[in-house]
């Protein structure tokens, strides 16, 4: 059998060992740097990248804070406009129907209400 003759035996550990120690000093001083290089640099682009989407999340969270604030005040004050607006126009609907009846229209009404006796007097005396 070839694999175990004792000629070429030595031989073929001496290659084999010279094979993988220099692979392995090859891997050890060129490629494993350069994956570890790479390995660095993506693990800071990530943490940049995750720092960046939390940085943007806060400030999304903070304008949508400051939105609903914004719009809550803005609905508080609308309503607390149209409650005045609506106490003042009731309050000068009232004063206004006051002064029209007192002022404007009393005549009218003692008028209407002499008339109105006198005709009342006329039906009753005829009956």
């Amino acid at each position: 059998m070839p694999q175990f003759d004792k000629i070429t035996f030595f031989t073929q550990i001496f290659w084999l060992t010279i094979i993988f120690f220099g692979f392995y000093f090859f891997m050890l001083q060129i490629f494993l740097p350069k994956i570890a290089s790479v390995l660095k640099t993506r693990k800071k682009k990530l943490s940049v990248g995750a720092r960046g989407v939390f940085d943007l999340n806060k400030e999304q969270f903070s304008i949508l804070n400051f939105r609903n604030t914004f719009l809550q005040n803005f609905a508080s004050n609308a309503k607390n406009n149209v409650v005045s607006l609506g106490t003042a126009s009731i309050s000068w609907l009232l004063v206004s129907v006051l002064n029209t009846n007192t002022s404007n229209l009393a005549e009218a009404q003692s008028s209407y209400l002499a008339n109105s006796g006198d005709i009342f007097a006329k039906i009753h005396s005829n009956s």
